[in-house]
């Protein structure tokens, strides 16, 4: 396997991209940055997760994602996932399913993330975040951003959207959060990421069995009651993508808000303009959902021999996509580091691209510019008031730990 060229070689030899550590640092960005200029497609080496070609800019990036039948998903989407599961969730869950099985899959859940239905939520979750942002800026003390904000947003669209009874929300959520952990790599830590992810798929084994026999107006219900040609999922099928659902929904749009505290209280001119100009709202989501890069990495296995930027790529081959990495590409972006509520042009890979482009982005961008309207309303200003620590992890990209401070909006009582 050492035959592969280009090597790896930006930052040095010792860097392992798969050591969830190395994204905790501020050095990370610039060694990708190296990575674009001197080799954006690279085989890697790692002790953790083995070896694979990481790409790195937004044009090889978009390839792959797009390409979904010569670079498969049904092999593994991501670094360090039990082969095992993988298995057993090949073509069975949306996020590691190509071809006709996709399709499927994607048809059966598709109708809960269009615009229609999304929309029915928007006037719900627009009440419930507005009275939420509304209470922390009155309490007018330092906020613990991820958790008392930014999590709850997206917990409480899903567990609406899936009806989950109100006492069983924060522990599910906790459990959600345990399994996706990578904070820890040792075999005792991943036997506690198994044993979450046990829980999460006893818990909606119950709950599928409940709404088959009394079924509601949710996703699980319109899966479980589904019959003829309706019936797309099986009753594992359901579990598998219960399970993707909880932690697409609930693990990425809280690194989107988090990310964007931090850069509208770093750019505060950036947030005065927002506030004065708001016709620029839907463009400014799409600038933190570039900038912010919550998704870390998506993986696929090539299907055939091929070539990618000049690297000849092998069958079965890893090819691992860095997407802040392709989002900051300095060719597609100027500045690429930096919000611009002006920027215009290319689209961000937030999303992914092609066939496995994200179901659930539209109620993404709804969660975000609700936050942002109720945000835009009740504060002035933003100040970081506490340390600044990003989450350890080679999935997700973000920060475990932001506090600030929401100065209230003049001429507003709170």
């Amino acid at each position: 396997m050492n035959d592969r060229e280009p090597q790896w070689t930006a930052g040095g030899p010792d860097i392992d991209l798969a050591d969830p550590a190395f994204y905790t640092g501020c050095d990370y960005p610039a060694v990708w940055q190296q990575a674009r200029r001197s080799h954006p497609i690279a085989w890697s080496r790692s002790a953790r997760a083995g070896d694979f070609w990481s790409v790195t800019t937004h044009a090889l990036g978009s390839r792959v994602a797009k390409q979904s039948a010569l670079f498969s998903s049904a092999r593994g989407m991501r670094l360090g996932a039990a082969e095992a599961g993988v298995g057993a969730a090949a073509n069975r869950m949306l996020v590691v399913s190509d071809s006709d099985a996709h399709r499927r899959i994607r048809s059966a859940l598709s109708g809960w993330f269009t615009g229609r239905a999304v929309a029915a939520l928007q006037d719900r979750l627009a009440a419930h975040v507005d009275e939420l942002v509304r209470t922390l800026v009155e309490r007018g003390t330092p906020i613990d951003v991820r958790t008392e904000l930014a999590e709850t947003i997206p917990t409480w669209v899903l567990f609406e959207m899936l009806d989950i009874p109100g006492p069983d929300r924060a522990e599910l959520a906790g459990l959600t959060g345990a399994a996706f952990d990578e904070t820890d790599l040792s075999e005792a830590a991943a036997a506690r990421r198994a044993g979450a992810h046990a829980q999460i798929f006893g818990y909606f084994h119950q709950l599928l069995q409940r709404r088959r026999a009394a079924p509601g107006s949710d996703i699980i219900s319109s899966l479980a009651v589904a019959d003829g040609e309706g019936k797309r999922l099986d009753d594992v099928e359901i579990l598998l993508n219960c399970n993707g659902l909880m932690n697409g929904g609930l693990e990425t749009t809280p690194h989107a808000v988090t990310g964007a505290v931090l850069a509208f209280a770093r750019d505060p001119r950036a947030w005065r303009r927002l506030a004065a100009e708001q016709r620029l709202i839907d463009g400014a989501i799409d600038e933190i959902l570039r900038v912010t890069s919550p998704p870390m990495h998506i993986m696929r296995t090539a299907t055939a021999d091929t070539e990618l930027g000049g690297a000849t790529i092998r069958a079965h081959d890893r090819v691992v996509v860095w997407l802040p990495s392709c989002n900051w590409d300095e060719s597609v972006f100027d500045d690429p580091r930096t919000l611009s509520l002006d920027r215009q042009g290319a689209s961000h890979l937030s999303f992914g691209a092609g066939p496995h482009y994200c179901i659930g982005a539209v109620l993404a961008r709804m969660e975000l510019r609700c936050w942002l309207r109720a945000m835009l309303r009740y504060v002035e200003r933003i100040e970081v008031t506490g340390p600044v620590r990003r989450q350890a992890s080679t999935f997700l990209h973000g920060l475990s730990e932001l506090k600030a401070t929401f100065v209230p909006a003049h001429g507003r009582s709170v």
